[in-house]
């Protein structure tokens, strides 16, 4: 659990110094919101770190997104959403197909639902999912959604995707940008900066880089999350407006709060989110380059 104080994600690292671009801010998540943690940013790459080192498995015993609860219909409309773009890169119904990072194994039985039967899943933090026998074989689609960030290792988390990944397989890859996050106004970032949980959130381009760098190359890319779109109400800005009045995830799996529609600031983001949204996270497909 040492502090993360030197950033090793570039060839000139930066140490944390009082020089350095960083903040506290509250964890996102209900049950650690009277904690406070430090995040710092490289003046070099732009990646931000997480300072404290933390015991991850105490705080990923209380996470809304391991429980094992059932999607409500707006979840299951964005996983719909996002298993349409899935598809539009290739993934097939027989194809072998792993969620790195499931969590409580939501989205990959929304997969099993829909016909994926060759779909399994692995988090280390969630007992049901923890076999590491799934990590012995090959995929044509490998997951990584929203997971990466989570990861101490992050280039060692790219490199376990990629060699899961079958000759004619894909990797895909949800995060954060740090590019659209700016610490100067850090209060404003608490949900994408989600402490102590995320560990480090690097630019979509550093991303690219250390894939091209392994002869790997973009085949598809988004500038926003499959949970963002037009309806009302259904976008980042008004959820992330939600979840930082209500307790962050874990009002995922708890009744709708209508008071909620009391905020004339809600009302604003609900309509009117869509169009401001500042893209702060990104999807990507990532392929091998033929040899």
């Amino acid at each position: 659990m040492q502090d993360y104080t030197t950033c090793d994600l570039c060839s000139s690292p930066e140490t944390l110094s009082a020089k350095t671009l960083q903040g506290r801010i509250a964890s996102s998540e209900r049950a650690f919101e009277d904690e406070s943690f430090t995040v710092w940013q490289c003046d070099n790459c732009r990646c931000i770190h997480s300072k404290e080192g933390v015991d991850l498995a105490h705080y990923y015993s209380i996470y809304g997104l391991h429980e094992n609860n059932e999607p409500d219909d707006i979840t299951r409309y964005f996983f719909g959403r996002k298993l349409k773009w899935l598809e539009k890169a290739g993934m097939r119904k027989d194809h072998k197909v792993l969620d790195y990072g499931c969590g409580g194994g939501h989205f990959l039985r929304y997969l099993q639902e829909h016909g994926y039967k060759k779909a399994v899943g692995y988090d280390p933090f969630t007992e049901q999912y923890a076999d590491e026998s799934v990590l012995e074989q090959r995929y044509e689609a490998v997951m990584s959604s929203d997971v990466i960030e989570h990861d101490i290792d992050v280039i060692k988390h790219m490199e376990t995707l990629m060699g899961l990944t079958s000759d004619i397989g894909f990797v895909y890859i949800e995060t954060p940008d740090a590019l659209a996050i700016d610490l100067n106004k850090i209060d404003e970032h608490r949900q994408i900066l989600q402490q102590p949980f995320h560990r480090h959130i690097m630019p979509h381009t550093w991303l690219v880089k250390r894939a091209e760098e392994r002869n790997w190359e973009v085949a598809k890319i988004a500038h926003h999350p499959f949970f963002h779109c037009r309806i009302p109400f259904l976008n980042v800005p008004a959820m992330d407006h939600y979840w930082d009045n209500y307790g962050g995830l874990s009002t995922l799996h708890e009744k709708y709060q209508w008071s909620a529609l009391l905020s004339p600031k809600y009302w604003f983001l609900g309509l009117f989110g869509s169009f401001i949204y500042g893209k702060d996270e990104v999807q990507l497909i990532l392929r091998a380059k033929p040899q």
